[in-house]
């Protein structure tokens, strides 16, 4: 039987490589610039990603737990940039 911290971790692990590859899809197909209502969109999908993430939590001991949040928002700065991260940071700080 797993135990549940070691489930959180492997949720948490999921959602990080769905979106890895969602992001692999995205960066894939961008030709030039996209429009601003896509952009707005993909960080609403980030966002709500990492409100997900945030529900979550994988806590390896008493007083550490692991932020994946920080994670998520990283690559999504990495590859989306600025628009889409400040929505998701946004979105994520109000939750």
């Amino acid at each position: 039987m797993i135990s549940g911290h070691l489930l959180d971790l492997i949720n948490n692990v999921a959602l990080l490589l769905a979106v890895a590859f969602l992001f692999d899809l995205i960066a894939g197909r961008r030709q030039g610039k996209q429009p601003l209502l896509r952009r707005i969109a993909q960080g609403l999908i980030i966002g709500a990603i990492g409100i997900t993430v945030m529900l979550i939590p994988w806590t390896f001991a008493p007083g550490i737990v692991f932020d994946a949040r920080s994670v998520l928002l990283g690559i999504a700065g990495l590859f989306l940039g600025w628009i889409p991260t400040v929505i998701a940071m946004g979105m994520t700080a109000a939750f």
